[in-house]
């Protein structure tokens, strides 16, 4: 994953949430659909002029305030952290309620056991 597309994609997210939107929200402003604008802001997804102008003008914000990478670490645990979660959380949305649950549950029962080991 180029390391260009991260910077540009955590930018998008930064100033998505700053400016409370969902990504459905964006979705909807952008005629996106909120798992490309996912894949955009993990760095995932090659985004053509065209697609970063919908998104600018969405967020309202000129190209240079776009390419203002100064506030973010994109070395921080946290970074990685989020975009594991988004990635989690995109997937997650899709299913049943029940299956999200039994997810949760085997997840608490697997960190329960590795902290029992340590």
């Amino acid at each position: 994953m180029s390391d260009l597309k991260k910077i540009i994609g955590e930018k998008i997210r930064s100033i998505r949430t700053k400016k409370g939107l969902t990504l459905q929200q964006l979705g909807h402003l952008t005629g996106h659909q909120a798992s490309y604008l996912t894949e955009a802001e993990l760095g995932k997804r090659n985004l053509s002029l065209d697609s970063l102008e919908k998104i600018m003008n969405a967020l309202e914000i000129k190209p240079g305030e776009l390419f203002d990478f100064r506030e973010l670490d994109l070395n921080s645990s946290d970074f990685e952290t989020r975009s594991v979660l988004e990635v989690h959380y995109q997937f997650l949305k899709e299913k049943k309620t029940t299956d999200v649950k039994m997810i949760h549950r085997i997840t608490k029962d697997i960190f329960n056991s590795i902290e029992k080991t340590e």
